[in-house]
């Protein structure tokens, strides 16, 4: 069931409404195509078998089992963010639809977090995804300071694996109060230059023809263009290169036996560089794909024996990390060729790799297969051109090009493009992020540069692409020996408060003990849990939005709390980021500014971003104010108390402690005679910093005015303390050193904070439908529309409606999702506001 909530369903409507988007159904039939290169073809992904082909030797059997049960045993999750716009004011709210796939469980706690350039977490939220899907939304501080964030999303079983295949997107947040950032004009180095070279198939031989990858990335792993040639050991030129985009390209040529080869590129600023290419061997076997033609994908096998032998190969495809299809090849000293039709191969990333008789890999090869399954979203406004503050409808059309509609889960985005900081046409999308970025190892910058259109030229680098992120032997290795991931992070299908038992006098897991959790403020919310062997426990299917404060209880197997328990703070902690924001350039004219200035002033700015339309600005004032004191409360075993009572704010008579709190707590009553405190029938227990008072603690007479504050908590469970009836505790002031003040935490009790799912609001829209709504303040909202849930009926088609702001310009709108069968839809549309 897809997690549709209250205020976020489609509205009703009818037919005559339709017109303008009927009028427009036609154009998806005969349009079939994604900027030109995604054909779509729609098949059965799993009865893709090549009847020519027979699986039937028992090596090659076990490589396709072991393989396919590994990607079974172990999917790599994968996460895309709709987000409701590029870029974010400080202050600003920041909106989220979350996809998320191949994920080994239907519901599970999915972590976003917003990044700062150093490293650390600013904003965390968690999500609970329900088949694939999920939103939410941060209230960015109006603190931040300007400059370049990074969003982040991953779930816990997904931290089992190398952090790169984490959703991260680098957004621009700019406070408007901040004066102009720049970064120094950045000047590139010899030393800072990284130039790869990648034989395609990872096979490099003498005396034929290779083709050969290159990549050439800065200190931050960004691409930086070059041209160049390559030379032998003597200087001779044998070949030109030039990189085509973001510091990648290949080159064909022939290497000599028993020769060196070395590449001199020239950089931006006239910058050098030399490296070595790899060396050569004198046998082997090259695998070359021409994944250019538009119907078929051509394969080469050519190779090299000194023997003049030829040899058995098997060559297996893979789509998604599994096993599609597979065919064996003799390799002579010929070239032999093979093609495969692209309708009848899974879309996305194919990965193809070439078995020796001894069933290991000497070759591979990643080919993008451009025939993909995907839905193009329709979107047409009901007119070209709005007023400001008028009434927007928007109609969206999933249908395919066989005129086949889709019930789909959408999510839209409608937003000034002009106002933004950072609006890149090439940023990642839905259709990249699950086609081609998530699927491939390292950074790929400007992703949807590689599907702008079907020219030779885009088409050749997105092969180069390919090319670079290739041959991976280490992974074979793995499956092939059995050797699996260390899985340390489970799925998470709910909150979990999990941990570990130990004596506190052994050190020893305590097996078979009971441990009891409360809510607190709640007695009714108890619940329980034995520890298995190791001593360990866990709370599982744990429900609750914002954060509560729990108690923990352990007892042993003979209802002893002589017991210490340590909780299991691991999937609460957010793993170190290896992968921080950057935004850096390399210009020999002018410096690069990390954050865009808009043409507007920046006075302008600030009354755009909060309205102040019946305020000035001043200058700049300094404002001095005494710093405030943090408090610190000595040995506190409890997280929230029931009431605190803040002796140092009174301004009462010097007297005892005790005649001082008398009547100042409600429900709390001071008994002269017996000199006790009750509540509710329960005589309280009394501590003080943490001791629990007695005779031999005359507390009673102490001065009031030694004392900071008293909190009362009304279950000494909630305090961790075994007793069920009410404690007082009493703080003296810092400094204070008449008694003391060493912590003591009782055995078997632990409280502790639990933070739950991020509470969703509902994405607000001013209706302007009266002449005095009309003349309400300005509105110059970040965001003119989001929806996270738009759903299209069984006709394909949904409508939506709200008001336009007092932006004009070019208002873009931008809606992804997924249809019910799991198809990527995506579409781009705009209309124009004028008054």
């Amino acid at each position: 069931m897809n997690p549709i909530k209250p205020g976020h369903e489609t509205e009703k409507r009818s037919d005559k409404n339709l017109s303008f988007l009927f009028q427009k159904i036609n154009e998806i039939i005969t349009t079939c195509k994604i900027s030109g290169l995604f054909s779509i073809s729609v098949f059965a992904f799993f009865s893709l078998i090549f009847a020519a082909f027979s699986f039937s030797d028992e090596k090659v059997q076990s490589i396709i089992a072991k393989t396919n049960l590994f990607n079974m045993r172990f999917p790599q999750e994968r996460v895309y963010l709709q987000l409701d716009r590029p870029s974010y004011w400080a202050g600003d709210d920041a909106w989220f639809k979350a996809y998320v796939k191949d994920s080994p469980i239907n519901e599970s706690n999915l972590y976003v977090e917003i990044i700062n350039a150093s490293g650390n977490v600013v904003n965390k939220n968690i999500a609970w995804v329900q088949n694939g899907l999920a939103y939410g939304d941060f209230q960015l501080a109006d603190t931040l300071s300007s400059g370049v964030y990074q969003i982040r999303a991953y779930t816990n079983w997904m931290r089992n694996f190398d952090e790169v295949w984490f959703f991260r997107k680098d957004l621009v947040i700019w406070n408007p109060r901040d004066k102009k950032v720049e970064n120094e004009p950045q000047k590139l180095r010899h030393r800072d230059i990284d130039l790869q070279f990648f034989p395609e198939g990872g096979t490099f031989v003498a005396g034929v023809k290779n083709r050969v990858a290159f990549k050439a990335t800065d200190k931050n792993g960004k691409g930086i263009d070059f041209e160049g040639v390559i030379t032998d050991e003597s200087g001779n030129k044998v070949a030109e290169i030039k990189s085509n985009y973001k510091g990648i390209g290949s080159f064909v040529f022939q290497p000599q036996s028993g020769k060196k080869y070395t590449a001199e590129a020239v950089f931006a600023g006239n910058v050098e560089k030399k490296a070595d290419l790899p060396n050569q061997e004198n046998e082997g076997i090259l695998l070359l794909v021409d994944a250019l033609d538009t119907e078929k994908i051509k394969i080469q096998f050519v190779q090299k024996s000194l023997l003049n032998t030829s040899d058995e190969y098997t060559l297996f495809i893979q789509s998604g990390g599994n096993i599609c299809h597979q065919v064996k090849i003799t390799a002579t000293g010929k070239i032999n060729s093979i093609e495969f039709d692209k309708a009848k191969l899974p879309g996305g990333i194919l990965k193809f790799t070439l078995f020796s008789s001894n069933l290991v890999p000497v070759c591979e090869r990643l080919v993008f297969n451009d025939y993909v399954d995907v839905v193009n979203l329709l979107i047409k406004p009901d007119k070209p051109e709005y007023k400001p503050r008028e009434k927007v409808k928007i109609g969206v059309a999933a249908i395919a090009g066989s005129g086949e509609p889709f019930i789909a889960n959408l999510s839209m985005s409608v937003y000034n493009a002009a106002a933004q900081l950072k609006d890149d046409e090439f940023a990642n999308n839905i259709f990249t992020h699950f086609l081609l970025s998530s699927e491939l190892k390292g950074n790929i910058e400007n992703p949807a540069w590689y599907f702008k259109d079907d020219s030779l030229t885009t088409l050749q680098a997105l092969d180069n692409l390919m090319l670079t992120h290739g041959y991976r032997e280490f992974e074979w290795k793995e499956i092939l020996e059995d050797k699996q991931p260390e899985i340390v992070f489970q799925p998470e299908p709910s909150i979990e408060i999990k941990g570990r038992v130990i004596s506190a006098s052994t050190n020893r897991p305590v097996a078979g003990g009971k441990v009891t959790m409360m809510t607190l403020k709640s007695l009714l919310n108890v619940l329980q849990q034995e520890t298995d062997s190791l001593g360990q426990f866990v709370f599982h299917e744990l429900y609750f939005y914002d954060t509560i404060y729990v108690s923990l209880k352990a007892e042993n197997s003979r209802g002893k709390t002589a017991t210490i328990i340590e909780i299991d703070s691991s999937s609460s902690t957010s793993p170190e980021s290896k992968y921080l924001p950057e935004l850096t350039e390399y210009n020999t004219d002018k410096p690069f500014e990390t954050v865009t200035y808009l043409s507007e002033t920046q006075s302008d700015l600030m009354k755009r971003k909060w309205s102040l339309a019946d305020t000035i600005l001043i200058g700049d004032i300094n404002v001095m104010a005494r710093k405030k004191e943090q408090t610190t409360e000595l040995s506190r075993p409890y997280l929230e108390a029931d009431f605190v009572y803040d002796l140092a704010k009174q301004k009462s008579e010097p007297g005892n402690i005790y005649d001082a709190v008398e009547g100042k707590i409600p429900g709390v009553i001071y008994d002269h005679e017996k000199e006790i405190f009750y509540a509710r029938g329960d005589v309280l227990k009394i501590y003080m910093d943490g001791i629990e008072v007695n005779s031999e603690i005359p507390i009673k007479d102490l001065s009031s005015q030694m004392f900071d504050k008293v909190e009362y908590v009304r279950s000494g469970i909630f305090a961790g303390i075994n007793y069920r009836g009410g404690i007082l505790f009493f703080y003296t002031k810092r400094g204070m050193k008449n008694f003391n003040r060493t912590p003591v935490k009782p055995l078997g009790m632990e409280g502790v904070r639990v933070i739950g799912y991020s509470i969703t609001r509902k994405f607000f829209t001013p209706v302007y439908d009266t002449p005095e709504q009309m003349d309400k303040k300005e509105d110059f909202r970040s965001t003119i529309y989001w929806n996270p849930v738009v759903m299209t009926d069984s006709t394909g088609i949904a409508i939506e409606e709200f008001y336009q702001s007092d932006e004009t310009g070019d208002m873009k709108i931008v809606v992804e999702g997924v249809t019910a069968d799991g198809k990527l839809c995506r579409g781009v549309s705009a209309y124009h506001v004028k008054y």
